[in-house]
């Protein structure tokens, strides 16, 4: 059950993690400890409200809320919810389903569904459907020996995303690396009336493959918190970029902010 939980903490950790921001959680056995019954996570600044966590007594994460970006006090004014998700666990607090709701500017929303797929205790995969898609959007893969998970997405038979990431001390990324098959760029004249114009359109038949990798280094305190979080990526084969995320806490113990090239900050609110 221990290492169950664990993952499907890997799982939470991952799919809460907006913007390629990783490592931006604590275990749920912290938010247990300090009673914390929500989360606010402000993005750009203090004042830029891009999340809200709900938790339940035992630290496990029941409902996100996630909103539009803000950036100043007119767009704070017509912040609203982009997305909504409710997770669910069975009696013995195994995580056995995530439901999205998704929100659109015509007023108009879709469904999104994850579920999870055990083996006795163990977390082996997970599943994500579109709407009423009757087959999978995409399948992730858990292991434990390290920590890995492993999503893949497929068109038809041909694999066209593959990414795996690597963990340690149990929740936190070390690697993310894998591949993507994007539909070539394709360049056709045409004439209209006359006069002749060049266009382009993807081929789907036609795919390249490009190659991604994060190279990461996790640097601790002595009391196990996250203080920097070193990354140098390396994408479309050959293009790399390096950053550095840094982490403060509050006195007790809780994440205070993330800095990296949009702010993170933290607010909580506890249980009686």
């Amino acid at each position: 059950m221990k290492t169950s939980a664990i993952l499907m903490m890997i799982f939470l950790n991952s799919i809460l993690s907006f913007g390629q921001v990783e490592n931006r959680w604590q275990s749920d056995s912290v938010y247990r400890g300090m009673k914390v019954k929500r989360i606010f996570v402000y993005e750009n600044s203090p004042k830029d409200l891009s999340e809200i966590i709900e938790l339940d007594r035992n630290g496990k994460k029941v409902r996100v809320e996630n909103y539009n970006a803000s950036y100043n006090n007119k767009s704070r004014k017509l912040k609203s919810i982009d997305r909504v998700a409710i997770i669910n666990y069975d009696e013995l607090g195994k995580i056995n389903e995530k439901i999205d709701t998704v929100f659109y500017y015509d007023n108009t929303f879709s469904i999104e569904k994850t579920y999870f797929y055990y083996e006795g205790d163990m977390l082996t995969s997970s599943k994500y459907f579109k709407g009423n898609f009757i087959k999978p959007t995409s399948e992730t893969i858990y292991s434990h020996h390290p920590f890995t998970s492993t999503t893949s997405t497929k068109i038809d038979t041909v694999v066209t995303y593959k990414k795996t990431k690597e963990y340690e001390k149990k929740i936190y990324v070390k690697r993310f690396y894998g591949y993507v098959l994007e539909a070539k760029l394709k360049e056709k004249q045409i004439e209209i009336n006359g006069i002749i114009g060049v266009y382009s359109y993807s081929n789907e038949a036609d795919r390249q493959r490009f190659y991604e990798e994060e190279i990461t280094k996790n640097i601790f305190n002595e009391k196990g918190q996250l203080l920097k979080f070193e990354i140098k990526s390396i994408f479309r084969n050959d293009r790399t970029s390096e950053y550095d995320l840094i982490y403060t806490y509050e006195d007790n113990g809780l994440l205070k902010s993330i800095r990296v090239y949009v702010p993170l900050y933290y607010k909580y609110e506890y249980f009686d």
